[in-house]
């Protein structure tokens, strides 16, 4: 019996269950937060009032459990962007004929590509129908996929082999695998599935494709503000109607994203990307916080009443404003040495890390550090799959998590500095406050607008502004700081070289027979006590291998037959990685009895009526069977098999040729044969011409 089949009753508790693919099928859409509220309470825009930089922003759901394949009733469906490791729901889970199969749920909704398959973290290679071509998992695992774009469930094998899987499980609009995993005979299965049902499944997915104004054109793209703008106007995302978008300040934010950045390993890579997904229970301004805080880019309410994009570097500044357009003014330090953080540390999503959270270079405050100690915060970039772009995007948050800020209430100027001057560039205006009278404290230079509300009845505006040092956006390749320690290499016991021979045994059954075996003997691995030898054999020209008897580093067959030639193959067993390959031992002709008989003598040749008879007397030893070859020639290597006989040790044996042509001459010769077809030297030429 199968192994999987084995554990099918330990595991039908996690099985798939009816009601749970109708409901998978058919999941109600959650309704999000209109943007339009979140624009209207924030009077100038998202970006600048309403929702705070989040340094450390909540996920509802774990990243080891998203790249995890699980087994649960339900599960918040996830809509991916740029690059990811994915696992995802079982939403079939049985096991048939010793194959084990699982239908998995990656993603709601279309996905570009299934990009990579891993297998307990290895990634292995597919041919064209989803079979592994090489590695341990050959012949044992076949993975077919469905990228959301139709069904999800539509598996030709799943409704082949399974009643309670037909045409009516859909799946519609849900990006799918399914797993195929057939269970290896002996301890190859331990070997190939150490996890057993459990292995773990995974696929490196390219997300949704998203619209990219600048071509018009819907496609795969990770550039962090197209990725934005499709979550602002996607249908599970804060649904915007796409007439309300500001394409223009879309496309002008896209172009810096696009921006090349020199690497600090060479090379140059997109100056802003985003990896990642949302689920459809979590709060889209949450999902807006997690895209701002990886790439920088926030959505504000523009001058026209649409959505537009804004991130990037410092801008023109939009206006400038002056003492005498300011009613009141109030001030506050940049962060004091009892408060706030000395240190940030940075993490974000790197591929290279099996796509997970990272932690790389912090960012210091040297001169705070030598008098308080570490106070450290995190910094924590989930989708920011870029080392370069965290630790940027991470030296501007320290910088404004560290600066001076004014709030100002102004007459209607101020209305100057509602808008940034640009697309694509962070607000900024400038600030010169010198009282007249020459009392006060004079307060110069260029802010960033953080937050700014009109009071219409009062007819004043009220900004609040944080001091603005351009050098935070400077940037040198070697900021990037020190890659991560490169994971090893999964340790992987492989078994050790095989050095084995092939031979055959004779064995005496009894006092007058004897049989023959096959063994296989190989070298001892000194030190290693978990290695054995597993040796198989068979017929040449047969397709089934035979496995032999194993005791440690010796194999036997069962009995096999004289003078049949035989081939061999063996492995080593014991706690490896995967299974040994089979070593080719070559053949072997089976011969029990290697001992050639005597030569038999007094070979004489008389002519008869149509035959000639030949007499001899045998040799004086055991043989097995007398062997009578003829030849027109005097030379033996001519002559040819004409027939065999038996006879006694020592006496007198005939036989009558009746084979001949009249008028022929002849050559004759007899030769001893054992059980094993050895011969002995032959008696003759007896020369004889036929009557």
């Amino acid at each position: 019996m199968a192994v999987f089949s084995l554990i099918g009753a330990a595991i039908s508790s996690i099985a798939y269950a009816g009601g749970y693919l109708a409901a998978a099928a058919g999941f109600s859409v959650a309704t999000a937060t209109s943007i339009g509220v979140a624009v209207a309470n924030a009077a100038v825009s998202l970006a600048l009032s309403a929702i705070s930089r989040a340094l450390a922003p909540s996920v509802s759901v774990p990243v080891n459990e998203i790249q995890a394949v699980i087994s649960q009733a339900s599960a918040p469906r996830r809509i991916y962007v740029g690059e990811n490791l994915a696992g995802g729901v079982r939403a079939f889970f049985d096991v048939k004929d010793g194959v084990l199969y699982q239908l998995v749920m990656v993603a709601h909704g279309e996905i570009t590509s299934f990009e990579e398959c891993w297998v307990d973290s290895v990634a292995v290679t597919l041919d064209a129908n989803g079979d592994v071509t090489e590695g341990k998992m050959l012949d044992y695992v076949n993975v077919q996929t469905r990228d959301g774009s139709e069904l999800g469930g539509d598996y030709a094998d799943l409704i082949a082999d399974f009643v309670s899987w037909d045409t009516d499980r859909r799946l519609e609009g849900q990006a799918t695998f399914l797993a195929q995993m057939k269970a290896p005979s002996g301890n190859d299965f331990s070997k190939v599935f150490p996890k057993s049902y459990n292995t773990t499944l995974q696929w490196v997915i390219h997300g949704q494709a998203v619209y990219d104004p600048r071509t018009d054109s819907t496609t795969y793209s990770d550039n962090a503000a197209l990725v934005i703008a499709h979550f602002l106007t996607h249908e599970d995302g804060f649904k915007i109607d796409p007439a309300d978008i500001n394409w223009d300040s879309v496309s002008a934010m896209a172009d810096v994203a696009d921006e090349a950045v020199p690497q600090l390993e060479g090379g140059t890579a997109p100056r802003l990307r985003l990896w990642g997904y949302w689920t459809l229970d979590e709060p889209p301004s949450d999902v807006l916080d997690r895209m701002h805080a990886s790439s920088g880019i926030r959505a504000y309410e523009m001058q026209d009443g649409r959505i537009g994009l804004i991130g990037g570097s410092f801008g023109t500044p939009a206006c400038t404003i002056t003492a005498k357009d300011i009613r009141e003014i109030q001030t506050s330090e940049a962060i004091s040495e009892r408060e706030g953080y000395n240190l940030l540390r940075v993490l974000h999503m790197d591929a290279s890390q099996k796509y997970t959270v990272t932690e790389v270079d912090s960012w210091r405050d040297a001169e705070r550090l030598a008098v308080e100690g570490e106070i450290p915060k995190e910094y924590e970039l989930g989708m920011c799959p870029n080392r370069a772009q965290a630790r940027r995007l991470a030296k501007e948050q320290f910088h404004d998590d560290n600066r001076a800020k004014v709030s100002i209430i102004t007459n209607l100027v101020g209305l100057k500095a509602r808008f940034p001057r640009e697309h694509a560039q962070r607000h900024t205006i400038l600030l010169d406050y010198q009282p007249e009278d020459g009392s006060g404290r004079v307060i110069q230079g260029e802010y960033e607008v953080l937050d700014h509300e009109f009071d219409p009845i009062e007819l004043q505006c009220r900004i609040d502004l944080a001091a603005v040092d351009r050098a935070s956006g400077e940037w040198t390749p070697a900021e990037a700081g020190d890659a991560p320690t490169p994971l090893p290499d999964d340790p992987q016991n492989l078994a050790p070289d095989i050095s084995a021979v092939f031979t055959q045994r004779i064995v005496q059954a009894s006092a007058s027979s004897r049989i023959a075996t096959l063994e296989v003997d190989a070298v001892p691995i000194v030190g290693r006590n978990d290695i054995a030898v597993q040796a198989q054999y068979r017929k040449t020209g047969a397709s089934a291998w035979l496995d032999m008897a194993a005791t440690d580093y010796t194999a036997q067959s069962g009995p096999v037959e004289d003078g049949e030639t035989y081939e061999g193959q063996a492995r080593f067993d014991g706690v490896f990685y995967e299974p040994d390959e089979w070593e080719y031992l070559g053949t072997i002709t089976v011969q029990i009895d290697a001992t050639a008989p005597g030569e038999p003598s007094e070979l004489f040749a008389s002519n008869g009526t149509g035959r000639v008879n030949l007499n001899w007397r045998n040799p004086a030893g055991e043989f097995y069977e007398i062997r009578i070859y003829r030849s027109t020639t005097a030379v033996f290597g001519d002559a040819s098999l004409v027939g065999t006989t038996g006879g006694v040790s020592g006496q007198i044996s005939e036989f009558s040729d009746d084979t001949i042509t009249a008028g022929t001459e002849y050559n004759y010769w007899v030769a001893a044969a054992n059980v094993s077809g050895v011969e002995g030297s032959p008696a003759g030429p007896a020369n004889i011409t036929t009557a």
